[in-house]
């Protein structure tokens, strides 16, 4: 596999860093460097900088930092992989076929989204034509414009038998294509494919980077799907590679642009495809909704990156309470500031705009709770609030949303406030928390309790590792020299231990596991973020800095160990500073000039 390196060193030749950036940020020379509004948080003063010559940017609000593939990886929401193709595309370059870690499936991947792509152009074309009249009228009715509609790609699947199939293959695109893009599936012992979607209005689904993943459509009342009465009212694109349904979300695609119109408001969280197309219409460009399934720790991740508060702005009737309630917390849990807008029974957002409801529908935003708050005021309206046994079991309901949060601040915050709407004792209300969930007291440097100094010691153990890892993928020679040390390792860590396994099988085939290699093996995986952070650093002495971290490695998980089972006295600062070293990793940009 060829070095990555030589490439990724000519690609950004031919495409300045401000070039690049400047397509999304507006910036402005001051001395050596060019400033802006940082793309990544909300900001009213730039500290968002871009350094030409040595091709890195960097905000000093937010702390992002990296250079053309890392702006493109982070603002796009895309791998590594993905990324590095993009830029390239645009540069008039080719990835070199030994770098891609391609194989047959993510070639007709590929494929695939060239499919979906065009069956994206097929159906705007029906709805503009005779086959989307009714899709049309439907889209009056319900208050969405033509300029909407077209900034959408919304469209229409006519009900004519293999329409959209047909169309494909004469385009070039294979039978299992259409079929790895979600858009036909084969039939029980006949030949052939079938098209999923038939006679319903078209959404399509995108992620971040302008990429198709896949379809949701609707049927009209009174069409041949609604008559035929075989398939839900809405139905999505099958999960497969193109379209994890777990991790996607309508209109997120659009959502950085959003947030950067709208750097004051919350990211509203809705249930339907028209809810985010008429909030967006109305004026609110931060909606996204869930298709339709529930939210997910993978929605809740990334939501969490985008550093804002997160709006459930879900259908005010009993299954949209509940809904509410499952998707806080599971937003709670992934550290979101999670707020709930009660909108009238029955009603969704769109439903709101449609019947001119908007300010309405404004206000009701405006007067979001904190998500506990929206809890405990909707248990002061119900007519069991008094009810001890009633009272005892919401108790327990609210404890468990408040061990998810893992912010002690927040969980102490919250503790307190549930115990005064209850009228019950912090003491009682403690005791239905998890043992490793309670608020921590506030102490003093004699008294820290033992698991702040497991958090610590696993902290430093966590470096520990890692910092042998790193060693090794930036020197594979060191694998070689120190395989007997290496080889009787065991980390606590995953990413250290899947990786050091890795570069061991790698030697074993006698293969180098190169940095490179590994930002192309783990692509698309929980390691790519991390990988991808590790080229951006400059290191010296790397058989210095493996020994160091070797030689600290037993004393660290001795710590972590120690501190564990509570079994070892408190961990003095000076041990932590002993054993957490100063090692000569460090970004390839410089400070902060002022």
């Amino acid at each position: 596999m060829s070095d990555l390196t030589p490439f990724i060193d000519s690609l950004k030749d031919r495409l300045p860093i401000e070039q690049v950036v400047g397509h999304r940020v507006q910036l402005n020379r001051k001395g050596g460097r060019y400033w802006g509004l940082c793309p990544f948080h909300a900001e009213k003063s730039p500290s968002f900088t871009v350094q030409a010559e040595q091709g890195f940017f960097k905000c000093f609000g937010c702390g992002k930092g990296g250079d053309i593939i890392t702006f493109v990886r982070e603002i796009d929401g895309l791998d590594f992989m993905e990324a590095l193709k993009i830029l390239a595309d645009e540069a008039g370059m080719e990835v070199p076929q030994t770098m891609r870690g391609d194989s047959p499936s993510r070639g007709r991947r590929q494929k695939a989204r060239e499919a979906l792509s065009r069956a994206r152009v097929l159906y705007q074309e029906a709805l503009k034509s005779d086959f989307g009249e009714e899709g049309r009228a439907y889209l009056k009715e319900r208050g969405v414009s033509g300029e909407t509609a077209q900034s959408f790609c919304l469209g229409w699947s006519p009900a004519e038998p293999g329409w959209l199939g047909q169309r494909l293959r004469k385009e070039g695109f294979e039978e299992d294509v259409l079929v790895e893009a979600g858009l036909a599936r084969r039939l029980d012992g006949r030949p052939g494919v079938r098209d999923n979607f038939w006679d319903r209005l078209m959404f399509p689904v995108l992620e971040p980077g302008n990429r198709m993943a896949g379809f949701g459509g609707r049927y009209l009342p009174g069409s041949k799907a609604d008559e035929a009465r075989n398939s839900g009212k809405y139905v999505n694109s099958p999960e497969g590679p193109c379209f994890p349904k777990r991790r996607l979300l309508y209109g997120l695609d659009r959502l950085q642009e959003g947030l950067r119109k709208d750097p004051e408001r919350p990211i509203l969280v809705t249930e339907g495809y028209l809810d985010v197309i008429l909030l967006h219409q109305a004026g609110y460009p931060t909606a996204v909704a869930s298709l339709g399934t529930a939210l997910t720790e993978d929605h809740g991740r990334r939501l969490l990156r985008y550093d804002r508060p997160v709006l459930l702005l879900l259908d005010g009737d009993e299954p949209g309470i509940r809904a509410a309630i499952r998707g806080g917390a599971v937003l709670v849990k992934e550290g979101v500031d999670v707020r709930v807008a009660t909108l009238p029974d029955e009603k969704d957002p769109a439903d709101m705009i449609s019947e001119g409801q908007t300010e309405k529908l404004s206000q009701l935003i405006t007067e979001s709770e904190d998500i506990m708050n929206w809890r405990l005021s909707r248990w002061s309206l119900s007519g069991e609030s008094q009810i001890p046994a009633v009272k005892e079991k919401f108790a327990k309901d609210l404890a468990g949303l408040v061990s998810l949060s893992p912010s002690p601040v927040l969980q102490e915050l919250w503790a307190r406030r549930i115990c005064d709407s209850l009228q019950i004792s912090e003491q009682n209300f403690f005791s239905l928390l998890p043992q490793d969930s309670q608020p921590v007291p506030v102490q003093t440097v004699e008294n820290t309790p033992s698991h702040i100094q497991e958090n610590t010691s696993q902290e430093a153990l966590k470096q520990n590792e890692r910092e042998i890892v790193t060693a090794v993928l930036l020197d594979p020679s060191l694998a070689s020299a120190y395989s007997q040390e290496l080889q009787n390792l065991r980390f606590s860590d995953s990413y250290a231990e899947r990786l050091l396994n890795w570069c061991l099988q790698q030697r074993k085939e006698g293969q180098s596991g190169t940095l490179d290699r590994a930002l192309v093996t783990f692509n698309g995986t929980d390691l790519s973020e991390w990988l991808d952070q590790l080229r951006l650093m400059q290191a010296t002495e790397l058989e210095e800095v493996l020994k160091s971290s070797l030689d600290a490695l037993p004393h660290n998980q001795e710590l972590a160990w120690g501190a564990a089972q509570s079994t070892k006295s408190t961990v003095s600062d000076d041990d932590l500073t002993r054993y957490q070293r100063q090692v000569p990793f460090s970004p390839r940009f410089d400070e902060d000039p002022a």
